[in-house]
């Protein structure tokens, strides 16, 4: 696509648009489409809303003033903001999966070094100062709503995002370890090491890590181990399964420091794209964040000249 290089904005909808082309993505999902607006096009609009984050009213506000970005989807006019919105809900189940591991493939190279970890997403924009007086008069539960966990399974070199499953917040970090490493395995990406904190720290963990992405990858993870109340205890602290016992015994600490980039990529996806979701249900609420991590993972790819706009 022939694009202004000046044009940031222009080049992130178009390099979307290129990458779900690259995957053979139909440009009309259902036959019954008007066919006014490419599906591809209103796909690039979403990951734009999230990389400004601005709310679907303010994207249909500015984009008179794009003209770059207007010419990439070859648009007669400017659509309305329920059109997009009601495209979000009709997005394929796995769409935006497949788009999130295509540019995670473009960046990463092999034998990745992967880490893994969670976050959560605010359901609301309350300030502190709100929800510390609405804790006060005991009303913070019927006001102030929950929070969304992501998953992240990160590149620690190239930073991207991998894979990103979302749950409820009541889900705890193990059960979500399994989910985002098959989405892991499905974008193509070999990952030879995966890095997670002590929360992870569990015999299963080390064995799905293993039955997931193959018998040769390698696990970091560091265990947790109490002080002994005494040396006749002693023996009771000692980890129990066969990898829990290999990190105690010689745990890789120069390859483990490496899994704070993670947290650098949690940071630089709510910094850039907001944190704070604002769907209603959990699968529009995953939507969103799987939009801001393609945001992420394509201005990840211009930036590092990987794609010219």
């Amino acid at each position: 696509m022939n694009v202004d290089r000046r044009d940031y904005l222009a080049g992130l909808v178009a390099t979307a648009m290129a990458v779900m082309d690259h995957l053979d993505m139909p440009e009309y999902f259902s036959r019954f489409s008007n066919r006014i607006f490419g599906d591809r096009w209103k796909t690039g609009l979403l990951v734009l809303k999230e990389f400004l984050d601005v709310s679907y009213e303010d994207l249909v506000k500015i984009l008179p003033s794009m003209r770059g970005v207007l010419e990439a989807g070859g648009a007669p006019r400017i659509p309305h903001k329920d059109t997009l919105r009601k495209f979000s809900g009709r997005l394929p189940e796995g769409f935006l999966d497949r788009i999130i591991g295509e540019t995670a493939r473009l960046l990463c190279g092999s034998d990745v070094i992967a880490a893994v970890d969670s976050t959560g997403f605010s359901e609301s924009n309350a300030s502190k100062h709100f929800v510390k007086r609405l804790k006060f008069f005991g009303t913070e539960d019927q006001v102030v709503r929950d929070f969304a966990k992501a998953t992240f399974v990160a590149d620690v070199k190239s930073l991207a995002v991998i894979s990103c499953d979302v749950a409820d917040s009541h889900s705890s970090d193990f059960r979500r370890f399994a989910p985002a490493l098959e989405l892991a395995k499905g974008t193509g990406v070999r990952i030879s090491k995966v890095l997670a904190d002590k929360g992870y720290d569990a015999e299963y963990i080390h064995e799905s890590a293993r039955t997931i992405l193959g018998a040769d990858v390698e696990t970091v993870i560091p265990v947790r181990v109490q002080e002994p109340k005494s040396r006749k205890s002693a023996h009771e602290n000692y980890p129990s399964g066969w990898y829990r016992s290999r990190m105690f015994l010689d745990f890789d600490f120069s390859t483990y420091v490496l899994r704070s980039l993670v947290e650098t990529v949690n940071s630089m996806v709510k910094r850039k794209m907001g944190e704070i979701v604002f769907g209603k249900t959990l699968a529009s609420m995953a939507r969103e964040i799987k939009l801001a991590c393609i945001a992420h993972n394509v201005r990840l790819l211009i930036d590092s000249g990987l794609v010219r706009i």
